[in-house]
């Protein structure tokens, strides 16, 4: 039986958010850690809640996934995170344990962060299409990869060429049809 719904394994609480003054979601944003996935363990998800939720890292994520197809939960949807600069206080934000350069993702990570993003889309109304923005501003509301934000989004080449995009907007759309 196919899982809908996230399956979180470790909760923290980033002291790094702010206010969303406001502005409602309307971008996803998917990320990459820059880190190893270490299979079989929370131990990954675990020491990187750990280091986004040290008040002198200044910067933390919505939720973190990891390759077994957990997640970890670090703010509040109705926080704004600090991990995509102008783009924060639109945002929601996957952070999945990985690197920019993976030549593959595996197919749990990519249905698990897929997971979050059916829930947001159906919560706050966030389209499932590729999102567009241009100087600071959301232009198309929808998901996006921190890469396309620019250097506005901070200038980071995340996840990277060989992310299965196309593939996580699938499973996203798939799981919310099953969505109460």
């Amino acid at each position: 039986m196919s899982r809908y719904v996230p399956d979180v394994r470790v909760r923290r609480s980033s002291p790094n958010h702010s206010s969303r003054a406001g502005v409602a979601p309307a971008l996803i944003v998917l990320h990459s850690t820059e880190s190893a996935n270490l299979p079989g363990t929370n131990r990954d998800l675990v020491n990187i809640a750990d280091y986004l939720s040290r008040p002198e890292v200044k910067a933390s994520s919505h939720v973190i996934v990891d390759g077994d197809g957990h997640s970890a939960r670090l703010v509040a949807d109705e926080r704004a995170a600090w991990t995509q600069r102008a783009y924060n206080r639109a945002s929601l934000s996957v952070e999945q344990i990985g690197r920019a350069a993976s030549e593959s993702w595996t197919e749990a990570e990519v249905r698990e962060a897929a997971r979050w993003v059916a829930r947001w889309s159906k919560r706050y109304g966030i389209p499932l299409r590729r999102a567009e923005v241009h100087d600071g501003r959301v232009v198309r509301a929808g998901v996006t990869t921190h890469r396309a934000l620019g250097e506005l989004g901070g200038g980071h080449v995340d996840p990277g060429d060989r992310y299965p995009f196309t593939r996580a907007i699938e499973l996203a759309r798939f799981y919310r049809s099953k969505l109460g």
